[in-house]
């Protein structure tokens, strides 16, 4: 959201929020989705303990019932900040947008995340609204300017569509991806505990397919905007060598993989190509 901020939207168009109205924003939005971990991994305890027994925390760590404390405190946190932004700019109606998010995460956890491809879809389209949300609460206040006004501001509405929407469809690809590997991943673990994913209710070999056509689909959309959009040299060095590499490294691994380690490089290097593709706008902000 920082990135977004200060080297997307601020090279667009005058910032609108105040800082402390920002700094609401992403406070509310990291504790929604903190309460969201909490209790996903609240309700998936059992079967991350046969997953990943390692990273276990709910149960060891903290017992449940002040993992469930916390994710109450956390929504109602998350909710009164975006609720205060919301009223901030005049729009206190987007308060709700926080409460729906946070009935999303939770039936996420209870429901979605049990059914094939659904969860991940649930999943992929929140984390793409992240960067959205942070140019809808900068374009709000726009809307009670005059016409003049806003004529005056040279504010380059086209560019700012194009590359949030370019950020929010690359997070929901890269989102979407590393869901179906986690699903692989976790396939023993989840059988035992009645979740119905997709490679449980199709096979490993269709889930791997399925990951395989996203993975195509990513690569096709990363050059198609190098193609039609980003020509600088800056762009064409970074995207190969940062983004584009990684993702083709990743591609090869999920073609040939077999093991559940194959699984976990794979989703390791979808990690790092997320936040290899925020460090590229981050030049921009100098």
């Amino acid at each position: 959201m920082l990135v977004v901020r200060y080297a997307l939207i601020g090279l667009f168009m005058p910032l609108q929020l105040s800082f402390v109205g920002f700094s609401l924003l992403m406070l509310a939005t990291v504790c929604i989705s903190a309460a969201g971990y909490i209790i996903n991994d609240y309700f998936d305890v059992n079967a991350d303990m046969m997953n990943k027994p390692d990273k276990v925390i709910i149960g060891k760590s903290i017992n449940r019932r002040n993992a469930m404390i916390m994710h109450w405190c956390f929504n109602i946190v998350g909710c009164i900040c975006g609720g205060l932004v919301s009223f901030g700019i005049g729009r206190p109606n987007f308060t709700f947008v926080f409460i729906f998010i946070a009935g999303i995460l939770w039936f996420y956890s209870t429901t979605f995340s049990k059914e094939p491809v659904l969860g991940n879809v649930v999943v992929a389209l929140l984390v793409a609204v992240v960067p959205l949300i942070e140019v809808l609460y900068e374009m709000l206040p726009l809307l009670a300017l005059p016409l003049n006004a806003l004529s005056d501001m040279h504010i380059r509405f086209e560019e700012i569509l194009v590359w949030s929407l370019g950020y929010a469809i690359f997070a929901f690809l890269l989102t979407l991806q590393r869901e179906m590997v986690k699903d692989i991943e976790d396939v023993e673990g989840d059988r035992t505990y009645g979740r119905n994913t997709l490679p449980i209710a199709m096979g490993i070999q269709t889930a791997r397919y399925c990951t395989i056509g996203v993975s195509v689909v990513v690569l096709i959309a990363l050059a198609y905007a190098q193609i039609c959009k980003l020509h600088d040299v800056y762009s064409l060095l970074f995207l190969n060598i940062g983004v584009t590499t990684p993702l083709l490294y990743a591609f090869v691994v999920l073609l040939k993989a077999k093991s559940v380690e194959d699984y976990t490089r794979i989703s390791l290097v979808l990690k790092i190509v997320m936040v290899l593709g925020l460090v590229y706008l981050i030049p921009r902000m100098v």
